[in-house]
């Protein structure tokens, strides 16, 4: 699995993996600033900057927003 440009340090260490025992959700977590977010598949929209349905919703307890896997944009 590769690694992904965390959005809130920038540091290419943001990886996913699906939790089976809850409803196979898909939890994002980057090892160096503790961001631990989750995402719904269902809700991907177009990405202005790449062209591509590659922007997904991410929440936490403390924040959401919209993150692009390829440009690495967010938006709330």
């Amino acid at each position: 699995m590769a690694n992904h440009n965390c959005p809130k340090c920038k540091q290419e260490t943001f990886t996913w993996y699906v939790d089976e025992e809850f409803s196979s959700i898909t939890i994002w977590s980057c090892s160096n600033c503790d961001l631990q977010i989750f995402e719904d598949d269902r809700d991907e929209i177009y990405c202005e900057k790449c062209e591509d349905n590659t922007k997904t919703f991410l929440k936490n307890e403390e924040e959401e927003f919209w993150w692009c896997s390829i440009c690495n944009t967010t938006t709330k």
